[in-house]
């Protein structure tokens, strides 16, 4: 077999991978996968705190400089935590602590969490959002599973607590 003939194979085994390459694309891009209406693996909840560890007795004792680093890996992705930082998947987390829930200007918050306006961030509704954002306010748009520890929640928001305006 001469070189040419060789040439010839190889630029037709090239075309047909690039037209089958196409071809899926095209087909995704026509009938695309539906996502599935609910998780297909449960994630397990941890168990009840145990008896006189309240979540503001836990804040009380929590490392701003480990919830910081929580933050950085969990939640920094999705928000901005400086100040007057932008929305970015989520809405800017600095100085949310003590807000009204679904109150940050500028974001358009779901349908879900919406219904909890009349509800401040507090260290038990910051516990309970950050435990499983679904279980709080179904039909969130966050599809963060949650944190199951109560000392790393409790971490998180000692850091967000500590996400404010200086005193003038």
């Amino acid at each position: 077999m001469d070189s040419t003939r060789l040439n010839q194979i190889g630029v037709a085994c090239l075309i047909a991978v690039g037209v089958l390459g196409a071809s899926w694309g095209i087909a995704r891009t026509a009938v695309p996968e539906p996502l599935p209406a609910k998780a297909g693996v449960a994630i397990p909840r941890p168990a009840a705190p145990a008896p006189g560890n309240s979540i503001d007795d836990l804040v009380a004792r929590a490392s701003v400089e480990k919830g910081h680093a929580l933050a950085d890996r969990q939640c920094a992705m999705c928000h901005s935590m400086a100040p007057n930082g932008p929305s970015i998947i989520g809405p800017g987390l600095f100085g949310v602590f003590g807000t009204h829930v679904g109150d940050i200007p500028g974001y358009d918050f779901s349908d879900a969490l919406k219904a909890h306006k009349d509800e401040t961030w507090t260290n038990a509704t910051l516990s309970a959002w950050l435990k499983g954002p679904a279980d709080y306010a179904s039909g969130t748009k966050m599809s963060f599973p949650g944190i199951a520890s109560e000392t790393d929640r409790a971490d998180v928001i000692a850091y967000l607590r500590s996400l404010r305006p200086e005193a003038p």
